[in-house]
């Protein structure tokens, strides 16, 4: 099998979140609705508890790939980061890896999963799992840049999934941990329950401004106010 090279695209300092060093040679990474500008929104919008909403910062993301090889993924994993791959439709996370943020792995089907961490580490987790993986036949592609983050939470939180999706999202049913990849409008996202009416749904660069203008309106019976993220 030949062996890919990893991308230097999200090494370290190739990329800043940082606007004032937007003059200088390192090209600034800003999140799908950094135009909305959710900071002076959040200003405005109160502070409704029915629905809070946040664009988290820019995540480093990658797409996982072993379907006779996942052996061989788990053991590069748990030596590098601590993990197990998830069970079917839940995820698996690890606080204590990243100084910055936490690693959470996905389960997104039989033969794929989906790591998260802060963007600063996403090249630093990719080299150390392909080093540790060495021949096998696994596939990692870093998508960083590819989604957005957002998060809904709220005591009418879960109302509003239940306008956004067909997926069963009674709380007996999307219990802290799940994920499951499903349709929220007519988006294909990615979307896991953090705990009782908080959630997190990864969805693609393209249709952040969509589900942004969807929550607005599926939220106004309830209220909405908009949570900015720490950088």
């Amino acid at each position: 099998m030949q062996k890919v090279n990893v991308s230097n695209q999200y090494a370290p300092n190739s990329v800043t979140s940082r606007k004032d060093f937007a003059d200088f040679n390192t090209p600034v990474i800003e999140s799908a609705l950094q135009h909305v500008s959710l900071d002076k929104l959040s200003v405005r919008t109160g502070n409704s508890d029915g629905l809070i909403f946040c664009e988290l910062p820019v995540t480093g993301l990658l797409v996982l790939r072993a379907q006779n090889d996942k052996s061989a993924l788990q053991r590069a994993l748990s030596s590098t980061l601590g993990l197990d791959l998830p069970e079917t439709l839940q995820c698996t996370f690890n606080t204590a890896t990243s100084p910055s943020q936490s690693v959470c792995v996905r389960w997104v089907a039989p033969d794929e999963w989906m790591l998260s961490c802060a963007v600063g580490d996403a090249f630093d987790i990719e080299t150390r799992l392909r080093a540790e993986i060495n021949d096998a036949s696994v596939a990692i592609v870093n998508v960083t840049g590819g989604y957005t983050t957002l998060r809904l939470s709220g005591v009418h939180a879960n109302d509003v999934l239940k306008k956004s999706t067909a997926y069963d999202v009674h709380p007996s049913n999307f219990t802290a941990g799940k994920v499951v990849n499903t349709v929220f409008a007519k988006a294909q996202v990615t979307l896991r329950c953090i705990d009782t009416n908080d959630y997190e749904i990864l969805v693609r660069r393209s249709f952040a401004d969509y589900l942004w203008h969807w929550i607005q309106v599926a939220s106004t019976e309830y209220g909405l106010s908009i949570d900015v993220a720490a950088t």
